[in-house]
């Protein structure tokens, strides 16, 4: 090699860029300039050149085109600085972190990425410049747009770059091998990942919903629903976080609105359990950020695909004690009949097994929907709203072994009692309600007290002074 002072770059016979140690010091040292620690040695810069041009054939010419990236990261490997060659690879990875966020909605992005009042500083792909690294990467992670395994591969890198390369002053070096590792991860799982098929599938089908100015006809919507069937679960559950994004954001049009309400069912259907809740705690922020345009659509969508169920714990307790309350004004008011249904139904909404009612108003929601149940004990309809009748009985069947003792404990109070002993009608609803719980208990102890009274019907309330009803029931008194 010609070691002259200002040929600081040579050759290899692999025709790869090199350089070396001393022939560098030499030219730094004449112009002044510190030269402890800042390139790489002749023995972790030859590993770079024995290797790098091997492992760039490996990539495509379509890959390598316009790949500048790759260019600094080889010219600074062959002066031998390595801080600098692993900087390059990283600025482009942060790059492709955000044209991830972009594909995946640049609101929802924001919105998992930035919490409290300078989330409204942040609306546009530009934005996504005032994130840092380690916000952009956790909220990718956070968002399921890389895999737990390259997260923390990204993440080490990260750490790296932070506490040994060029960004930070530092004493620590980075070695030839760890250098390679590193670039093949950056290309390998992040800068190769090129949106798949069903991913560019989904931006289409996005943006052709935004793009139409009228109503979806149904011939189109069930062409959607078949395509939407065929989508992976994450892309699926990516889908629905877009669609639940615009259908929330005030700026776009009601056309849209009623088009994504056409295909939100089918999506939610298709969609995790762990999605559907984050959205349910999404509606929350909206709340508590008292931002309450998007409160308003993000209930509105939750009606929609039925998903009331999924909101957080606080939220439903409070609504289904409000329904409650709105159920028994409705009973003891005028033309309950006709009041009655839309608010079971209402209830019903929130409810899927009997792990969603709410330990702390179970009783009270269970008393009212009972008093509902038993009626008016009158002729007409039999005391009971007839298009709410079947929806009180599916309130029944979700009850478990717990409930259910808290319910036939609950008759023998005097405000239950009453109802029951008025009439004969009344008598034949309570039966009808124990016909349920008997169908859907499953402890045979719990059986056997439902179909004590079953069997007693006539002496129903007087039950719990009878010996035998005493001592079955007695395991769940102080319960």
């Amino acid at each position: 090699m010609n070691h002259n002072d200002d040929a600081l770059l040579e050759v290899s016979k692999d025709n790869v860029p090199v350089s070396t140690t001393e022939s560098f010091k030499i030219f730094l040292e004449s112009v002044g300039l510190p030269t402890n620690n800042i390139i790489a040695n002749d023995f972790e810069r030859n590993i770079i050149t024995a290797n790098i041009k091997n492992y760039l054939q490996t990539l495509s010419e379509e890959e390598k085109q316009n790949a500048r990236y790759l260019s600094k990261f080889v010219g600074a490997s062959a002066i031998g600085l390595f801080d600098a060659a692993l900087n390059y690879i990283w600025n482009e990875v942060v790059l492709n972190l955000r044209k991830k966020a972009i594909l995946y909605g640049i609101d929802l992005f924001f919105d998992a990425a930035v919490g409290g009042q300078i989330r409204n500083e942040y609306k546009e792909e530009k934005d996504l410049e005032g994130l840092k690294d380690r916000v952009l990467l956790d909220t990718c992670k956070k968002l399921e747009l890389l895999s737990d395994v390259v997260y923390k591969k990204l993440s080490y890198i990260l750490t790296m770059r932070n506490e040994v390369a060029a960004s930070h002053p530092s004493v620590e070096s980075i070695g030839a091998y760890e250098l390679l590792g590193w670039v093949q991860t950056c290309v390998k799982d992040v800068l190769q990942d090129k949106p798949s098929e069903s991913a560019l599938k989904i931006k289409a089908f996005i943006e052709n919903i935004k793009n139409t100015g009228e109503e979806l006809d149904s011939i189109v919507v069930e062409k959607l629903n078949q395509e939407i069937e065929k989508l992976s679960t994450p892309h699926v559950n990516n889908l629905l976080i877009r669609i639940f994004g615009m259908y929330v954001d005030e700026k776009n049009p009601q056309v849209l609105r009623v088009n994504l309400s056409k295909i939100s069912p089918k999506v939610w259907s298709f969609s995790e359990e762990k999605v559907k809740y984050n959205i349910g705690i999404q509606v929350k922020k909206f709340e508590i950020n008292l931002n309450n345009s998007k409160r308003k659509f993000s209930l509105e969508f939750l009606k929609i695909v039925d998903g009331n169920r999924y909101k957080t714990k606080q939220a439903k307790h409070l609504e289904l004690n409000d329904l409650c309350d709105k159920l028994e004004d409705a009973r003891t008011g005028y033309d309950n009949y006709w009041n009655e249904p839309s608010i079971i139904q209402d209830i019903l909404s929130y409810l899927n097994t009997s792990l969603d009612i709410p330990k702390a108003i179970s009783e009270k929601m269970i008393q009212t929907i009972l008093l509902c149940r038993i009626g008016k004990g009158i002729s007409y309809q039999e005391g009971v709203s007839p298009q709410a009748r079947p929806l009180y009985d599916k309130f029944f069947k979700l009850l478990d072994d717990d409930m259910i003792i808290q319910l036939i404990k609950m008759s023998f109070k005097t405000i239950i009692r009453v109802k029951i002993d008025f009439s004969d009608i009344s008598l034949k609803q309570y039966s009808e309600i124990l016909d349920i719980l008997y169908s859907v208990a499953s402890l045979p102890k719990v059986k056997e007290i439902v179909k004590f009274l079953r069997t007693n019907i006539k002496n129903a309330t007087n039950a719990c002074n009878n010996p035998e009803f005493k001592e079955l029931l007695s395991p769940y008194i102080n319960k």
